[in-house]
């Protein structure tokens, strides 16, 4: 195995539609053939500052066991070393409304730049995956949400809903704008969304605020009984939103790629 094998490539990708370039990082499996014939499953970290990593050492160690099928891993972040600019940029382009951000959330941008998401969703589906699925045998699509970027998450799944196949949403922020996720779902028709797929939600046993209705929300979807939806929802015993993260990553990969009963 080469060192070459354990280490990312990262790229600046600027965006036309905004004054903040991206991040982005990839990580390809040594088996990978530019020669040969398989495809690979396409993992995409979004807020790749806190999944990216885990996501990839997950792969890594969980492919030798079989317990996940080798991947190529991308992660999609913001060009900044500084955490506070991220806090802030990241509530641009993963919420889903112009809305007031509470003090805890550490968001001071004013409403009408908040709301972004529907602008980024569109670069990084339209531009940004298209480019880099050129490059390799992809076979399928698997997004991986925290928060905000679980947020982002359920609104491509309600409004692009065949763009991934299967989807991680860890501690959704679905308290966001006097909880408008609730409303949007509740919108939805009965085969909407109209693609298979499966959907693996959670949230850590310390999340009790009024920022972690995640249970209701995972049930509201559920009780939906959407056509060739799977869902699961697990809380994490002990886990805080934070130290949800690396947990919510190895169970919810674990969950989203076993074989169901019809062998998908």
């Amino acid at each position: 195995m080469s060192d070459q094998s354990w280490i990312s490539t990262v790229e600046i990708r600027p965006r036309p539609d905004a004054d903040w370039p991206h991040h982005i990082s990839t990580w390809v499996p040594p088996r990978y053939d530019p020669d040969g014939d398989d495809a690979y499953p396409l993992i995409v970290c979004f807020d790749a500052q806190w999944t990216y990593g885990t996501v990839v050492d997950a792969v890594r160690i969980l492919g030798l066991g079989k317990e996940l099928p080798h991947a190529i891993v991308v992660g999609v972040g913001w060009n900044t070393d500084d955490p506070r600019e991220v806090v802030q940029i990241r509530a641009r382009d993963l919420t889903v409304s112009q809305a007031e951000a509470p003090a805890l959330t550490g968001v001071r941008l004013p409403a009408e730049q908040l709301g972004g998401a529907q602008a980024f969703g569109d670069w990084v589906l339209d531009e940004l995956l298209p480019d880099l699925e050129s490059r390799w045998r992809i076979s399928e699509r698997v997004l991986v949400g925290h928060s905000f970027s679980a947020l982002f998450g359920l609104h491509l799944l309600f409004t692009r809903p065949g763009s991934f196949n299967r989807w991680l949403l860890a501690s959704p922020s679905v308290w966001w704008d006097d909880q408008v996720m609730f409303a949007r779902l509740a919108a939805l028709g009965h085969d909407e969304p109209s693609s298979p797929a499966k959907v693996f939600m959670s949230s850590g046993e310390l999340e009790t605020d009024e920022f972690s209705p995640h249970q209701e929300f995972a049930d509201a979807f559920r009780a939906r009984q959407f056509p060739g939806i799977k869902t699961e929802f697990r809380r994490f015993a002990g886990e805080t939103h934070s130290s949800t993260v690396p947990v919510a990553i190895g169970q919810g990969l674990r969950w989203l790629f076993a074989p169901d009963d019809d062998g998908r």
